[in-house]
Parts: C-alpha cells; structure tokens; sequence
C-alpha cells in the first residue's frame, strides 16, 4: 500500500497491522494533514462477518468525543478498499517489553486517563474488550489516547453477538488473551466491568514489568485467568504503595460484582491515593488502619528496652481485636524502630490512616508512659496522654490507651471486644514481665535465645501455676526448635503438642494455643489437621500475621485452590518482613509461575541479609525460574554461611546439583538430611535435585517423603515442578501421584466447605 493514492489519500509508511486491519500513515492531500488509514485487508473484506466488525468499529468511534480516545474523521471506500481515517497519534504505545516498570507518578497520570476515556466510552454504551498496552497511546506531550475499538460492541447489543462465544468458526480467539476478563475468556457476556479487568491487567504490567497472568500457550493463560489470584503488586515491588496495590488487586477480581464497578470509581481511587504526582498518605480510607510504632525507650536502664517492645506489643494485641480496624502486624512494627522516616512518608508505604508513637519510661517500680494518635492526613494528633504510676499498673495503662485509641478513632467495640481488650491472661506483674522477655528471645530463632525464652516461661510459671497463655507460649519455643531443625530426635515437636493440649484444657479458645497445635499438626505431615486450626485461630485472630503467614504456609504444601486474597491480607497488615514475599513467592512456585516467584525471592532475601533457610527456599525457587547460576551462587553462600548445620548439607548438595557435579553432591547428602529434614520447604528440593543427579530411585523416595511430610499439592508434583518431570513418565511416579490425587481432591472440598463457612 505504501506509495499508493487512495483518493485524495497518499499512503506514506505502515504503522502498525492487527487481526483487523493495517494501520498505515497517510497524507490528506486535500485538507493538508496527516492521518491514519486503518485498511480492511482486501481478502478480509468479502467476508460479511468481519466487514460489519470493521463498520461497527467505525460508528463506536465516531460515537466518541473525548481527549483521551483517538478522533475518527470518517468511513470510506475507495475502489475495493475499505477504510478508516483517524486522528494521528504522534507518540508511542504502552506495551511493555522485557522488565521493564513504569515509574508511579507516570503510572498514576497515565492511568487516570486511562479510566477517564474508559468511563467517557461506557457511559455511552460502548465496551472496549481488547483493551492492552499496545492499544494505548501516549502522545509526545503526555496524553493517553485509547486506539482500536475494534472489538467493542454497544452493551445493549444481543446477547449473541461479539464475545458470547470465544473463537469464531476459523478458530481466532476473539481479543487478546493476556489481557481477558474470566467472563470473557469463557465466552460470556461482557459488560464495562470486564474493561475494568483488563485495566487492572495493564496497571499490574505496567507497574512491575510482568503481565499477571501467563503460560506457555493459551490453554495455559486461559487457565490462569479463570484459576490464579496474582501477588499484589506490591509484593512485586516494595515501592509501591498498598493503597495503589489495593486498587489493581481490586480490578482482577475473578467476580465481576466485586470489582470497581465504574471506570470513574478506579480514576477516583488511583487520584486519591496521590497529591501533586506524588506517592502520598492513603487519605479517608473506608476503613481504620494503624501503625502502632515501637515505643521509645527512655528509661535510666538500657535493658528495660524490653518492656518498652512489649507495651508496643500489646496495645497492637488489643487493637487487633477490633474488627472495625486494620493493625500493622508486630512484625512489621518493629522493623520500624529507630525510623527517620517522616509521618507522611510512613503512612503511603503502609497504606495507614493513622500511627501510634509513644514512649516509657521505668526506673525501679515507677513508670512514666506517654502515647499519642497522629491523623496521617492532616499530621495532627487526633489524641495524645501521659500516665504515671508504678510497674504494677502497667495492664491499667496499656487497656486505658487502646481504649483511648480505639474511642479516638471514632470505633464502637462490640459486647465480645470489650471482654477482648479488658482480659489479662496474666495477672502477675513479675509473671507477665517474664513473658515478654520470652516472647523478644522467642523471635531471634537462635539456640541460645530459644533456651532463654523457655526459661523465662518456665520462671513465670512458677509464679503464676497453669496458664493458658504461657503453656501455648513454650509450646510456640518447643515446636520453632523443630521448625528450624534444632530437633533431630523429635521431643521438641512431641513436647509442643503436649504444651498446646495443656492450654487448651484451660482455655478452649486460645488463638494461641489452636494455632501452636496446627504448627504441630503441620510439621507432622498432617496437614489436613493443620489446616483446621490454623483456620480457626486465624478466625479468633485475624490480625495475627504469624498465623496467617503460617496458614498460607501450610495452604501452598496442600495446594489449596484459592489463597490470593490470604496473600494479599499478609501483605497488608506484615508489609516489612521478609517472610511475607517468600509468601508470595512460594504460592507463585507451587502454581507453576516461576518467573513470579523468583522476582519475589529475591525481595525476600534482600530484607533478610542474615543466610537463613529463607536462603534456600528462596534460592531454589530462583532456580526453578531457570536462574540456575544465580541460585547455586546464593545456596553455595548460603551453605558456607551456616557451615557445620543441617542446612548447610542441603544448601551445598543443591548447588552441586544444579552445577552437575554428582560426587561433590553426593558428598553433601549425609545421613543427617533423611533424619532431621521434616519440612517440605527443604524435602522436595532434595527430590529435585535427587532428579538432576539423573538419581531416579531417590528423586522418587524423597518426593515420597514431601508428601508425608504434608505436601500433597497434587498439581504441583504432577504438573508444575520443573525438576520432577524426569520422573513423570515412571511407573512409579504415575503410581504415587494416583494415590495423592484423593487425598489433594479432598483437601479441596475442605476449602471450599471452609470458605462458605467463613462468608
């Protein structure tokens, strides 16, 4: 076509060609300008069908005025051509390649006016349903002008018509399927609210680089339309707000009515959660959230800094007990102290309305206590006291500032909450400042603080007798000690089941003491018992990020179906752990999305410079994404780091695997691996690299042991794990996963009875 005159059209270069037609540059010799020419291909045009696309194309554009949507100048044909002119768009499209992420502010900018030429088609009946990046233009001075509507159709239209079938009779997938709402790719009726979709598809790629849903062909994008739940976008990239990664979760909602329900309610959202192009503090969510930071300590006596963490420990306890409002995880908190970072700064990273600072003060018995409530949106105290008194009236204090806390934020407790907030399961000051020095040794995971902390209990309860908090407490220690493979012979977890009974035979209803028997349960392969506590004390305690990081823990190994919103929740309440990416990145491995998951894995191992088993699951599933020498680098560290350990066999095994060095890796596979290895975070990768070794017999024993030791993901084992599929075509193999198969089915059933329970 270039160099041909179409009436008074001279066609100058190809700008683009699609299923619908070729877009070329062309002069309009008569009225002196530039346009586009987008040209029905000739073999196209005498088929009815797609003719009558193209018309329909023309009279949805032409329908449109608005500075976001490319102008349509008019429908012609010329000779056997027939053609579209359209307003020439100079500037480029916003398809994404390799890895690359838009900055914030642009993507702010850019999808705001994406969501106002979204809003202005609708409004007017009109559905995109082929909405990417490579239909969205960007102008050299910023303005966002949606192309091709190619695929739109009036939403009054027949319900036959369009996209109520997805392949038309040659088999061309109508739209493009990266970009599909699940409505559409089951061939549906498609209304605004699937353009919505296939927004929060462009958002999440154009904020991280990676669509979020993909596959080796269709079959396999389709499927992960209809079945995943992608990582919120800020697990991707820890710069970006929750508030923006709330948005874009909420666009990819697999039900439609959960969605945005207009494109206007999106660009409202996407605007207020910014000020002036920048990243700024989440203003009036609809809901309270609180970042309770750690309280300074000032006391004379450097070492009470333990009283001060433990004061910050439970009014974030009591506040959690509120349904009405959304607490920054214990976890999250702490990693904030000593912070520089400024209130408004703070509140955009967490996405909180408000933040708690305070300060103590202890020397012998007396006790000074200041707390303060500060508004994010304004930077004012919404509230603020000092208390005064002695050790013994620590509880009063600690109940009145929640309380405080609570009536501040304009929240009503509930009959149950009031009996939540006003319980103190350890009376005894002596006693309960035992407690706390436990619970600060309990998370450094190392064998001396371990000891230290089950002494302290131990202290404790010679004060106090049986009690439910501090049995369930060093049922906790027990059960880390065999978590983090301290426990070769097996009376640690023995003794942690033990402690967890004891605290419940007192108080039935213990969170702690349900979730410490769940831990327990978990560990030893049973799984579909783990999952059952684990639920139920999430249920009792929401706001627990340990037990919901735990609860996907054990939710990944059983291969539940539906986890994203379990994720999402870790994300927003324990945002700056580095156990909440490997969250992410160990349901993205276990659904076959490994690219996914390596990108997570390295965030996590980036918070964590200390060489941990987070090294090793991280490193692994690094190398499932096919970084082999990126993986064997961080497991060879990792396994020198810890040398002398467990952990650095399995480390050092792996790394020889992955390099293929069989003797030097068979070196490292010692006796102790079999005997102390339960968790089957570290089992299956010993399978895996059994399976690059070309070690078929073993490969095939240690995927055996993953599934006693509670990792019955059926599809994982079967489908996803790169490593495994040696064994695939094995009698044996084939033989083990038809066994499994009931078990994972079942497991299944138990989600969705839980999930219909709980809504």
């Amino acid at each position: 076509m270039i160099g041909r005159h179409l009436a008074h059209y001279e066609v100058m270069a190809l700008l683009g060609r699609g299923g619908m037609g070729e877009v070329y540059r062309a002069r309009d010799t008569r009225l002196g300008r530039d346009v586009a020419l987008k040209i029905l291909p000739p073999g196209v045009a005498s088929d009815a069908h797609r003719l009558e696309r193209f018309q329909r194309e023309a009279r949805a554009l032409a329908a449109l005025a608005h500075p976001n949507i490319v102008t349509v100048f008019s429908v012609e044909q010329v000779d056997d051509v027939h053609l579209l002119t359209m307003e020439l768009v100079e500037g480029q499209s916003l398809e994404v390649r390799g890895e690359a992420a838009m900055a914030l502010p642009r993507l702010i900018d850019i999808a705001g006016q994406l969501a106002d030429a979204l809003h202005a088609a609708h409004e007017r009946g009109i559905v995109h349903r082929d909405l990417k990046p490579a239909n969205v233009m960007v102008t050299d001075d910023g303005r966002v002008k949606v192309l091709d509507f190619g695929l739109a159709k009036q939403a009054d239209d027949d319900p036959g018509e369009g996209t109520t079938v997805l392949h038309t009779n040659s088999g061309a997938v109508i739209g493009t399927v990266a970009y599909m709402s699940p409505e559409q790719a089951q061939g549906q009726q498609v209304d605004r609210r699937s353009d919505i979709f296939s927004m929060g598809v462009v958002l999440h790629e154009l904020a991280t680089g990676r669509r979020p849903f993909r596959g080796n062909n269709t079959t396999l994008v389709l499927s992960a339309i209809l079945r995943d739940d992608p990582p919120p976008v800020s697990l991707v990239d820890a710069r970006l707000p929750l508030e923006f990664s709330d948005i874009v979760s909420r666009c990819l909602k697999k039900d439609p009515g959960s969605r945005y329900q207009t494109a206007r309610d999106v660009g409202d959202a996407l605007r207020a959660s910014v000020s002036g192009g920048r990243s700024a503090p989440v203003s009036a969510p609809s809901h309270k959230t609180v970042v309770v930071l750690p309280f300074v300590n000032r006391s004379p006596d450097q070492e009470n800094e333990y009283f001060a963490d433990g004061l910050t420990e439970e009014v974030i306890a009591d506040l959690s007990k509120v349904s009405a409002i959304r607490v920054i995880s214990r976890n999250s908190a702490m990693a904030l102290k000593g912070t520089s970072k400024d209130t408004h700064t703070l509140a955009r990273e967490l996405g909180v309305s408000h933040l708690v600072t305070g300060s103590v003060r202890r020397a012998g018995h007396a006790l000074r206590v200041t707390a303060e409530l500060v508004d994010a949106g304004s930077d004012q105290p919404a509230w603020s006291d000092k208390y005064s008194g002695t050790v013994e009236d620590v509880f009063g204090i600690q109940e009145e500032i929640s309380r405080k806390i609570v009536s501040a934020l304009e929240v009503t407790l509930s009959d149950s909450e009031e009996r939540q907030v006003a319980e103190r399961p350890i009376e005894d000051v002596v006693a309960y400042d035992g407690y706390l020095r436990a619970r600060q040794e309990l998370v450094k995971w190392t064998p001396n603080a371990l000891q230290n902390a089950l002494r302290l209990v131990d202290d404790a309860l010679a004060i106090v007798g049986d009690n439910a908090l501090l049995f369930a407490t060093k049922g906790q220690i027990s059960w880390t000690y065999a978590n983090v493979m301290m426990d070769p012979t097996g009376e640690r977890l023995d003794e942690a089941g033990r402690l967890a009974d004891r605290a419940l035979a007192i108080d039935p209803n213990l969170h702690l003491g349900i979730f410490v028997r769940g831990l327990v349960a978990g560990l030893r392969g049973q799984v579909e018992r783990a999952l059952d506590d684990l639920w139920r004390a999430w249920q009792l305690a929401p706001s627990d990020a340990n037990v919901l990081g735990e609860l996907c823990r054990f939710s990944n190994a059983a291969g539940l179906q539906h986890q994203g919103d379990l994720v999402r929740q870790v994300a927003m309440i324990d945002p700056l752990t580095a156990l909440t990416p490997l969250v992410v990145s160990t349901y993205s491995s276990v659904t076959g999305r490994f690219e996914e998951a390596a990108v997570a894995a390295r965030r996590a191992v980036t918070m964590a410079p200390t060489h941990s088993g987070l090294h090793f699951i991280a490193g692994w599933q690094i190398a499932e994404a096919g970084h082999v020498g990126e993986a064997a680098d961080l497991l060879g560290r990792t396994g020198e780091a810890v040398k002398g350990t467990v952990l650095s066999s399995a480390a050092l095994f792996l790394k020889c695997a992955l390099e293929g060095r069989v003797d030097e890796a068979l070196s490292h596979a010692a006796p102790d691996l079999e005997r102390t290895i339960r968790s089957d975070h570290f089992v299956r990768p010993i399978a895996g690299g059994y399976a690059l070794l070309g070690r078929r017999a073993e490969a095939l024993e240690w995927t055996r042991k993953a599934i006693e030791c509670g990792f019955t993901n059926y599809p994982c084992l079967a489908e996803y794990d790169p490593f495994l599929a040696p064994l695939r075509s094995t009698p044996e193999f084939m033989a083990l996963m038809d066994s499994l198969k009931p078990r994972w089915e079942a497991v299944v059933e138990w989600e969705a009875r839980a999930r219909a329970q709980a809504s």
